[in-house]
Parts: structure tokens; C-alpha cells; sequence
């Protein structure tokens, strides 16, 4: 931002960017490419005499009194940026946030409504399956939502093994939604997940496998000591 002192009580003001930042314009029969100026808006601001801002310009349009909150649109960023529009707001609510003053330059507060450029540092998931990101530049911001689904017959589902499984024509379509929604259950971010059978039944069959075994070695064992009681009877 750039002031010019122009005149009694009178400023030009000039908002830029380096050129560099900025593709070239192309234009014309034949096509001609002309490199963007890096000059986003221009115009002027009047003071009265206690230093208070009363009027404003945009480019060349008339003077705006009481002033207005100027803006600047960006485009064709070179490195493939989205278009931008910066806002100046000159006014707080009714009351200027400029002045002139015979003093020097100095900065009376800071506003500002946008960040710099960030990298995702780390997530959380809430109950609802939001997932939300926090980025170095210490804002947040919602990345997705992890959906649920049910089925009208859980148990009619085809296992695949390694803790998936596929719909079928017993299990019926897939009711998707987002938790804690139409009776889908809530998530729990950070959690490990329990056992999802019942304990008593596992256990029961893990005794009846191990009887099983049991008696399989018991035949195998009698088994080889009734071949060797032949063998002997022939001896």
C-alpha cells in the first residue's frame, strides 16, 4: 500500500503486488500476452481539517462521502492460485480507521480477517464422524465426515475375512448416514475397539475344540498301542 500526498487534506493510495506474482493477460487476433502490472486498485482519500477521513475513491469512480470500504480483485495468480479479492475496510462500523495526522507514521491497531499459508499438523474425530484438522498456522477446518451403515440382518452379511464384509441378499441393502443419525450408533475417536462377541459362547467353544483335541490324541495314542501289541503277537 502505497500514499502520495497529493494536496491539502488530499491522499492517492495504490494497492499492489509484485508483477512476478501474476501471469500475463491474452488478448487479441492474434493472441498478445502482456504482463499484468501488479497494480490492484487506485484511488484517493480526503481528510478534513482535524484529520478525519470524509471521502473516498475507488479507481475513477466519483468520491464516496461518507467513505466506503474499498476493494481489490486479484486474478491469474502464476502460480495457479485461486482468484482472489481483497477488502479494505476503512471504517469500523461508522467511524474511520484511517487519520491524518502531522505526526508520524505509525500503526494504531491491527485487524485482519484472513491467515497465512498452513500445513496440517494433526486431526481429531468427533462423535458424529466429523473429522477436523489443525493446522501450523493454528487455524481449523473440517477435512470430511466418516458415514455409518446398517443393515436390516447384520448376521446375513458375507465375511471376507480381515475384518470385512460384503452385503448379500439375506443381509439387504446398506442405510447410510452420518452418525448419531436415523438410530446409527456415535464414534469414538482415539478408542481401541473391544470384543464385539460374546465372551461366554467363545469361551464354551474354545473348550469344546479343546476337548475335541483332546480326544483325537487319545485315539491316535490307542491306536499306536494297539499296532504295537500286533506287532509283538507276531513276534
Amino acid at each position: 500500500m502505497t500514499y502520495t500526498n497529493t494536496g491539502v487534506n488530499t491522499w492517492s493510495y495504490q494497492l499492489s503486488i509484485p508483477s512476478a506474482d501474476l501471469s500475463p493477460t491474452v488478448s487479441g487476433t492474434p493472441p498478445v500476452s502482456t504482463p499484468q502490472t501488479g497494480i490492484l486498485q487506485t484511488g484517493t482519500l480526503t481528510f478534513d481539517g482535524n484529520g478525519n477521513l470524509i471521502s473516498d475513491t475507488q479507481g475513477t469512480g466519483a468520491a464516496a462521502t461518507p467513505p466506503t470500504d474499498i476493494t481489490a480483485s486479484i486474478s491469474g495468480f502464476a502460480d495457479g492460485a485461486s482468484n482472489q479479492t481483497f477488502n479494505w475496510n476503512v471504517l469500523n462500523g461508522t467511524t474511520p480507521v484511517i487519520t491524518q495526522l502531522a505526526a508520524a507514521n505509525s500503526t494504531a491497531s491491527i485487524e485482519q480477517d484472513g491467515t497465512a499459508s498452513g500445513t496440517l499438523q494433526s486431526f481429531s474425530i468427533g462423535s458424529d464422524g466429523t473429522i477436523t484438522g489443525s493446522f501450523s498456522n493454528g487455524t481449523t477446518a473440517t477435512l470430511g465426515q466418516i458415514a455409518l451403515a446398517s443393515f436390516a440382518d447384520e448376521q446375513g452379511l458375507s465375511r471376507n475375512g480381515d475384518n470385512t464384509y460384503s452385503t448379500t441378499l439375506a443381509s439387504g441393502q446398506p442405510t447410510i448416514g452420518a452418525p448419531t443419525s436415523g438410530g446409527l450408533g456415535s464414534i469414538t475417536g482415539g478408542s481401541l475397539e473391544a470384543s464385539n462377541v460374546d465372551i461366554a459362547t467363545e469361551f464354551s467353544n474354545l473348550i469344546v475344540a479343546q476337548r475335541s483335541y483332546e480326544a483325537n490324541a487319545r485315539v491316535i495314542t490307542t491306536f499306536d498301542q494297539i499296532e504295537q501289541d500286533t506287532i509283538a503277537l507276531k513276534q
